[in-house]
This record gives C-alpha cells, sequence and structure tokens, in this order.
C-alpha cells in the first residue's frame, strides 16, 4: 500500500536534515546530535509502524488516516534539526515540539490536526494536549479520540527508539545523553532520594526535582518514561527489542550499585504487570 503524504514527509525530513546539517557540520557535539536525530526519526517511524498495524484503535481504519498517522510519527521531531542549528549558533533553548508544529502550519499539506497537535505536545506532559485550547475546541468526538490516540502513538514511538539508541549504541550517543558522560566514577552512579521518589511512585520525573543531577539519575529519569507508555504492543515491542534488559546493563555500566538495580527491576516488573498484564524481565 502507498502512502503519498508519508513520502513527502520524508522528502521534507531529509532536506531539513541536509540544510541544518552543513551549518553545524564542524562542532563535533552538534553534528553528533543532528545524526543522532535523523536516525531516531527513522526509528520513531519504525516503532511507529509496529504501533499502527498491531494496536486495535488503528485496525480498519482508511490507508489516508494512517497515512496522516504514519506522517506525524514521522515528523514528529522535524525542528529538531533546526533546534540544534538555533543552539549552535546562539546558545537558546527552544520548544522543538511546539516550533515544528508551527512549522509544519506553512505546509497545506501538513497543516492538519491530526498531525499539528500531536507533534506540538509529543515532549509534554500528555494533560498538556488534554488542556490545549485548540483541543478543546474539537466538537467532532471522532476527530477527537483521533487526535489522541495518534498522539499516544507518536509518544510511544518516540519513548521506544529514545531507549533503543540509549540501551544499544551508547557510546554513540552519551555526550548527548549524559550530563557528565566521561565521569565513570561512583558518585555518577548514585540516584537521588527525589528521583526515587517519582520512580517508586510509578511518576515521571518532572524538570526541575533533581537538584544535583547524576547520570544515573538521568539515566532513570529516562526509564520513567514507561510510565507514559500508552499501548501494550509498545511494551511488547520493547521487550522484543531487549530494551529493559538493555535498562539494567546501563545501570550497571554507569556504576548503579546491584542492590537499586535490582529495586529498578522490580518495579518495572510489577508495574508492566499491573498495567499491561505482561512479563517482561
Amino acid at each position: 500500500m502507498k502512502y503519498p503524504l508519508y513520502e513527502k514527509a520524508k522528502e521534507l525530513l531529509y532536506s531539513e536534515y541536509h540544510k541544518n546539517f552543513e551549518i553545524v557540520k564542524d562542532s563535533p557535539y552538534h553534528k553528533r546530535y543532528v545524526d543522532e536525530k535523523i536516525r531516531h526519526s527513522l526509528q520513531v517511524s519504525g516503532a511507529g509502524n509496529g504501533i499502527l498495524k498491531h494496536e486495535a484503535y488503528f485496525q480498519n481504519r482508511s490507508s489516508e488516516f494512517i497515512d496522516i498517522a504514519k506522517t506525524a510519527i514521522l515528523l514528529h521531531d522535524i525542528f529538531r534539526f533546526s533546534e540544534v542549528r538555533i543552539l549552535y549558533e546562539s546558545g537558546e533553548r527552544i520548544d522543538h515540539g511546539v516550533r515544528g508544529s508551527e512549522f509544519l502550519q506553512q505546509f497545506p499539506e501538513f497543516n492538519n490536526i491530526l498531525i499539528t497537535l500531536p507533534i506540538k505536545h509529543h515532549g509534554h506532559m500528555i494533560e498538556a494536549l488534554y488542556e490545549d485550547e485548540q483541543y478543546q475546541n474539537i466538537k467532532d468526538e471522532q476527530l477527537k479520540e483521533d487526535v489522541k490516540h495518534i498522539a499516544f502513538a507518536v509518544r510511544d514511538a518516540d519513548k521506544i527508539a529514545n531507549w533503543q539508541i540509549v540501551t544499544q549504541e551508547f557510546d554513540f550517543v552519551k555526550k548527548v545523553w549524559l550530563p557528565f558522560p566521561e565521569d565513570d566514577s561512583k558518585e555518577q552512579g548514585i540516584i537521588p532520594p527525589e528521583a526515587w521518589a517519582y520512580f517508586a511512585k510509578h511518576e515521571i520525573v518532572p524538570h526541575g526535582v533533581v537538584k544535583v543531577k547524576t547520570n544515573a539519575s538521568e539515566a532513570l529519569s529516562m526509564l520513567c518514561w514507561l510510565f507514559d507508555i500508552n499501548y501494550q504492543y509498545s511494551v511488547y515491542y520493547c521487550c522484543r527489542l531487549d530494551l529493559f534488559s538493555g535498562f539494567l546493563r546501563l545501570f550497571k555500566q554507569i556504576k548503579v550499585d546491584e542492590e537499586n538495580i535490582s529495586a529498578i527491576k522490580e518495579i518495572v516488573q510489577d508495574y508492566c504487570k499491573q498495567k499491561f498484564n505482561m512479563d517482561i524481565l
């Protein structure tokens, strides 16, 4: 089956990648960041395709609807490349989801609430979508459900791909993901109590809660994204990729002690059993 909008989206994705790569290519950090994001976008697309194929909500839907959903997933980070370029040029930090949504609105084929709203809030807590005025003003209940479920697919696929590259290609991305990538001391394996508190409650660690970050606190914050996973297939896909075991190996690599690793394993196992009825480790 052909998906013409998705094919146009790939052209736009590569155009944005190449355009911004040329500007930052002389900086090893920013070059690596941009390269990681094009690979990430394709990995997100792959995970998203699995969700669209296997989750009940997307079964028996029109090819046009699936084309739109595939496009939203692929383009979720369309403004990441410009974000890295802006960071390189000025040091300014921006919200790439919001800016990506605004960017896509200039293209008639992509200016669709089913694409722009899920992208706008893919990096926020899900409540940001529910509280968005545009989302609240949707009168068509089917359209509202479609926006929500495409947002769920984008968010799940995004997390899966991030976990995949962090756990399987750690040496490639650690300078992007960790606060102290070259520090392999035992101090970097300490998980601050405020991070533990949220993880134990099955909640995402909010930005700014951890006052003294360590490599371990950042890794645990990444794993906390599990508590925002929406679909059972997403967890199954993570198991196929050995991502949960990969996180345990990652914690060991960054010097988290065995007792804490065992506690992390137990919390993850219990949560997935309770929410998804799955034994994962």
